[in-house]
């Protein structure tokens, strides 16, 4: 015979279970290394650049001597580019706009890295005929 005492009990217990399992669970489980990530900034040295010129891609606020990854995405492929933050914490980065598609926004993604931080931002150019 179920009394309610017995009910009682039983739903204690099985709440403590129930509480040390995910205690366990959590304790048990290795802390992730987090990685600050933070915002940069970065700007484009033409909007609108004529095809077969450069423009420029210009990141700051990046930690000093990041490592600084620039991805421009065009229609059918992605240019990514390497550099090396200076002291003051900019980079400079050239993308030949070469027979890029006319009217059609690139998109460039920002992606730097140093001393367990990651910085992250974008900007676009859009070329035009020359």
């Amino acid at each position: 015979m179920v009394t309610v005492s017995t009910l009682r009990r039983s739903s204690a217990t099985a709440l403590a279970a129930l509480v040390l399992t995910a205690g366990l669970s959590v304790a048990g489980a290795a802390p992730a290394e987090a990685a600050t990530v933070r915002p940069c900034q970065a700007s484009v040295s033409v909007k609108q650049p004529r095809q077969y010129t450069t423009t420029v891609v210009n990141v700051s606020k990046v930690g000093n001597g990041a490592k600084v990854t620039t991805s421009a995405r065009y229609k059918t492929t992605t240019n990514t580019k390497s550099t090396k933050a200076s002291t003051r914490g900019t980079a400079a980065v050239r993308y030949p706009i070469a027979g890029a598609m006319p009217g059609r926004t690139v998109r460039v993604d920002v992606v730097a890295t140093g001393g367990g931080t990651t910085w992250k931002c974008s900007t676009t150019f859009t070329p035009r005929r020359k």
